[in-house]
């Protein structure tokens, strides 16, 4: 899960870096690939927004209405669900390892009695 939020964290940092107006292909490939993942990942916001932001580059590409500010703001959204999702996954990382630690002090104690 983390290698995911890594990557998405990764090809949005990639987006902002290079704009929206000189956006390559690859990018809006990427993005696709990335959302297919994290919708088999269980993450279905996440997916829905980097779908969303993919068709949009799509959209800016051929021409269409998706404005650089429009960008901007499900890029920014993509980016907050993201690090989101870091901080639960670190909560839920620290949980399990208390959890880990209790349990073993619990076998331990009771090896000792």
């Amino acid at each position: 899960m983390k290698a995911l939020l890594d990557d998405g964290l990764s090809v949005l940092s990639d987006l902002l870096q290079s704009g929206a107006g000189s956006c390559h292909p690859e990018t809006e490939a990427r993005l696709n690939r990335l959302s297919q993942s994290w919708e088999d990942a269980g993450l279905h916001t996440g997916s829905t927004l980097l779908a969303q932001l993919a068709q949009a580059l799509a959209q800016r590409r051929h021409g269409g209405e998706s404005g650089p500010l429009d960008l901007m703001e499900k890029t920014g959204t993509a980016v907050r669900y993201i690090r989101f999702c870091q901080q639960k996954y670190g909560l839920d990382a620290a949980k399990a390892r208390l959890n880990q630690v209790e349990e073993q002090e619990d076998f331990d104690h009771e090896t000792d009695s």
